[in-house]
């Protein structure tokens, strides 16, 4: 490892880590960076172009302007080692949680950060200012315990990617399902897909469909007690765990952004990462 790399490169400044004292409108960025996965061992230490993905995540993180504190949460020493050495702040946390949230969670029941930020140590193209937005909407709302982004989808290809998690919302902008199935499914999909030609959808149908950005904000009473609430079965059977909050009768608000970030879920994909990163 090594400086090339380092995350103060282009952080802005002024990021503590610890509070002395709660504060309901102060917000904590926590990066959950499992080591095991199924689909992609080791993951957040893929390089990409040449730099670990979690430092990549973290420098991302960095530049959220109203962010108070940025640390990643890992089970895995190396994971948490990468991470000082390039300047970052990394926990220790159990390695049996279920999810990532609950991983968040511990992490978070450490500090007295009233907003806790989840960000995937997966999405190293990750948008900044609508996370800045996010953090923006909960602390303007006091009734709100989470929100998270979506972007619109059209292509078709994605829309049946079990990894591209879809969500449909109501008038208000809250969410009222999160699929990894197309939703909704409107006749001309059915159509596009006997004709087996994915593409993109035009018009009225492709802006029906919104590609979930898995970026949370928590109230922290909420997250502290999340992962005490019931699991049920669509998250069960979907493996997602923001649907445990509707299923519990909790608002989910889902906030529009036009982002277009790669998330890095299996290894074919950290080229496409490193294609947008060049091209940047």
């Amino acid at each position: 490892m090594g400086t090339e790399y380092n995350i103060r490169d282009g952080a802005t400044p002024g990021h503590s880590t610890r509070l002395l004292a709660p504060h309901k409108n102060k917000a904590l960025v926590v990066i959950p960076a499992r080591y095991g996965s199924t689909r992609f061992e080791g993951k957040p230490l893929a390089m990409i172009d040449g730099v670990p993905m979690i430092v990549h995540v973290v420098r991302r993180a960095s530049k959220i302007r109203n962010a108070d504190a940025i640390i990643v949460a890992t089970d895995d020493n190396r994971i948490k080692a990468v991470v000082e050495e390039a300047g970052g702040t990394a926990v220790m946390t159990a390695s049996s949680h279920p999810t990532g949230t609950d991983r968040v969670r511990e992490a978070a029941a450490w500090f007295l950060h009233g907003i806790v930020v989840n960000v995937q140590g997966d999405e190293p193209l990750l948008p900044i200012r609508p996370v800045e937005k996010l953090i923006d909407v909960i602390r303007a709302d006091t009734n709100l315990m989470m929100a998270t982004l979506a972007s619109p989808a059209s292509d078709l290809e994605d829309l049946l990617r079990p990894d591209v998690v879809k969500v449909v919302c109501d008038r208000e902008g809250n969410a009222l399902y999160f699929s990894r199935s197309p939703i909704p499914y409107p006749e001309s999909f059915l159509r596009a897909l006997e004709r087996k030609s994915p593409g993109a959808l035009s018009g009225r149908d492709g802006a029906r469909f919104l590609r979930h950005i898995g970026v949370y904000a928590f109230r922290r009473a909420f997250l502290l007690k999340y992962n005490g609430l019931r699991r049920g079965p669509l998250e069960k059977l979907e493996r997602l765990e923001q649907l445990r909050a509707l299923e519990n009768g909790y608002r989910v608000r889902v906030l529009p952004c036009r982002s277009t970030a790669i998330g890095v879920d299996r290894p074919e994909d950290v080229k496409k990462v490193e294609k947008r990163l060049r091209s940047r």
